[in-house]
């Protein structure tokens, strides 16, 4: 859903308050819409070389929605509808 790198901070010194790592132009290619209560799945990775080899020092982040838990509780709801008293 969204994936991004934050770089290391260069700038970062002893005792202030500057983040380890940032990056300070990250652009989306579509819209993103975090739904309250939904779940999502997060994960961050530490990348100390690139594919091609070349030394490296940055995060890379994911956020995606959580299919299985979406998956789960769909199927609750569904059981739930199922086991509902019906009026006469």
């Amino acid at each position: 859903m969204f994936n991004f790198n934050l770089f290391k901070n260069d700038r970062k010194e002893e005792g202030d308050n500057q983040p380890l790592y940032k990056n300070a132009k990250i652009i989306s290619d579509v819209d993103i819409n975090i739904k309250a209560g939904e779940p999502y799945e997060g994960a961050l990775w530490v990348k100390k070389q690139t594919k091609s080899g070349q030394a490296a020092d940055f995060v890379s982040i994911s956020i995606k929605p959580n299919d299985f838990l979406i998956e789960k509780q769909n199927e609750v709801n569904e059981e739930e509808k199922n086991t509902t008293d019906i009026p006469f």
